[in-house]
């Protein structure tokens, strides 16, 4: 018999969570935690191509304000061309969307030579003393009716660098008009704002809520987003960072169920990318638990079909009970929770386990942990989610409290991912219960607050800063180069070269009577495209003297 229904009995006044604002400190050790996302060019995310003195418009988003400046540059390959800096207050340094202009020039006031030129951001922070919440309360895109799931995209790669995934598995009170009380998925940029596409989705998916559905989500290295449907045994699901519909995978299926079918899956931690993506999932079961599994995928980015997947860590030892959730570092170490709502329960509840190595380990599942902690400690009562931050120096993990009674000792705590020493322990509230974490690539905490209806962001102690590169570029086509004049039946022929890229309506032929101007366009004048960057004006004489240029 499997026992994962730990439902929520969270207190709604009004249709409107009450929260309690809390934060208890234990170190001050950080890394960055203000970072651009959502860079474009000129509105957009693809290549642009912009005449030589052209002004470029860049925007992007920052999580937070950069308390310490703003540093733009633009580059032509390692060398830098212009660089702004950009004050704290200004536009450029604010929580949210900025925009600046390059006109086109370098840093001696000349225009930018025809190239190639690529951005960087790089917003700084004096930072905080202490762990300190960074996301804002009151903010709509930070409002889920029931949220049992988050993650953020940590690929720098990708144009969803930064985006927030946080799952609602109840339907609120305002579900015809508020997105975060309908059932399903939040997609949120990295201040809280929604999607370009869109707040909600369901992904083509349909959930059933109850707490569970949807449960866990994860990211991929390469932009994937994975999905756990526990309303069953634990199905995982995939989608684009965008979670279209026709996107939609069956990854994880019952015919991967192991133990005659009687498992309990909740989850997943992924790791890798691509063919070599690794599932781990911890299988809840009360009753012939198969502890931690890791699952492979083939070329469709499923799993195999009947394929059980690998007992990595098994019950017996420091595991005593059964996982209720599961990540992994970057160095194979595996974490895991066990779930203890009752006072003074003598099991622990946060736990380490080397990486497993087959060889080593006989192809035997591995049962004793590096370090577990939490026997006996009713602060830790009721583990519902863990995750581990890209560096493998923390883990965090969500509490939803003890139930034996009034629920009380709810909280999210930060240890060292070496020997589970307390780093943070962030506490809205003993009776509120928090059900899941995660962590974004530059260090930032993400925690779910069930009672407040909440997702929230930490940014960790200490001064910092996070350079973040544009992924399309601007190509900056200098002024057309003529290589040519001559007259021929009456006319004046113009041969010039520009770039390979360009047509010949990108031209106009101008002339005047003086070196000097001013130049106006000639009427009736013909350009065509004689070749790969080759161009050829032509246009009657009057018998005048005439000077003439290429306008592009």
């Amino acid at each position: 018999m499997n026992f994962k229904r730990h439902l929520s009995n969270r207190s709604i006044i009004g249709g409107t969570a009450i929260a309690l604002a809390g934060l208890l400190i234990l170190s001050p050790e950080a890394r960055a935690n203000v970072y651009a996302t959502n860079i474009k060019l000129n509105n957009g995310t693809t290549n642009i191509v912009a005449a030589s003195g052209a002004s470029v418009n860049i925007s992007y988003i920052l999580n937070e304000p950069a308390t310490a400046g703003t540093t733009v540059q633009v580059l032509s390959g390692t060398s830098v061309v212009r660089t702004f800096t950009i004050a704290s207050g200004n536009a450029g340094t604010l929580k949210g969307v900025n925009n600046i202009s390059w006109d086109g020039k370098d840093n001696t006031s000349q225009n930018a030579p025809g190239g190639t030129f690529s951005v960087s951001i790089t917003p700084a922070a004096i930072g905080y003393t202490n762990w300190t919440q960074i996301s804002s309360d009151t903010n709509a895109g930070n409002y889920v009716n029931t949220p049992t799931g988050i993650a953020v995209d940590k690929n720098p790669t990708s144009p969803y660098y930064g985006r927030v995934f946080v799952g609602n598995s109840q339907t609120g009170p305002n579900a015809a008009t508020n997105p975060g009380d309908v059932v399903g998925i939040q997609k949120l940029n990295a201040d809280g704002s929604p999607a370009e596409e869109g707040q909600f989705t369901t992904g083509g998916h349909g959930w059933s809520g109850g707490f569970y559905s949807p449960w866990k989500i994860e990211v991929s290295d390469d932009d994937f987003v994975y999905i756990n449907d526990w309303a069953g045994d634990g199905e995982i699901y995939r989608w684009d960072p965008t979670l279209s519909a026709s996107s939609l995978l069956y990854v994880l299926r019952n015919d991967n169920w192991g133990n005659d079918g009687n498992v309990n899956m909740s989850g997943p931690a992924i790791y890798g990318s691509g063919t070599n993506t690794e599932i781990w999932m911890a299988d809840t079961s009360s009753f012939g638990s198969l502890g931690i599994l890791k699952y492979t995928v083939g070329l469709d980015g499923t799993c195999l079909t009947n394929d059980p997947g690998v007992s990595v860590v098994g019950l017996g030892d420091d595991l005593s009970l059964n996982p209720y959730d599961v990540a992994v570092d970057k160095a194979h170490n595996i974490y895991t929770v066990q779930y203890q709502p009752d006072i003074d329960a003598p099991a622990t509840r946060v736990l380490r386990f080397p990486a497993y190595n087959p060889s080593t380990n006989n192809g035997i599942a591995e049962t004793k942990a590096d370090w577990a902690i939490g026997n006996n400690d009713n602060t830790m009562a009721s583990a519902n989610g863990i995750a581990v931050d890209p560096t493998g120096k923390y883990v965090a993990v969500a509490f939803r409290g003890t139930t034996t009674g009034p629920r009380t000792n709810a909280n999210t705590r930060v240890f060292y991912a070496t020997n589970g020493t307390e780093v943070a322990k962030i506490d809205t509230g003993s009776d509120h219960e928090h059900t899941d974490v995660a962590w974004d690539a530059v260090g930032n905490l993400y925690d779910l607050d069930n009672t407040a209806s909440l997702w929230r962001a930490y940014s960790p102690p200490g001064a910092n800063q996070a350079t973040t590169k544009a992924l399309n570029f601007i190509q900056v086509t200098g002024p057309p180069h003529l290589t040519g004049i001559s007259i021929s039946g009456g006319n004046a022929v113009i041969n010039f070269t520009d770039t390979v890229s360009d047509s010949a309506t990108a031209f106009t032929l101008q002339s005047a009577a003086a070196v000097t101007g001013p130049f106006a366009d000639v009427i009736g004048a013909s350009i065509v495209r004689q070749g790969t960057g080759l161009f050829q004006a032509t246009t009657p004489v009057s018998g005048a003297i005439e000077f003439y240029r290429i306008k592009r």
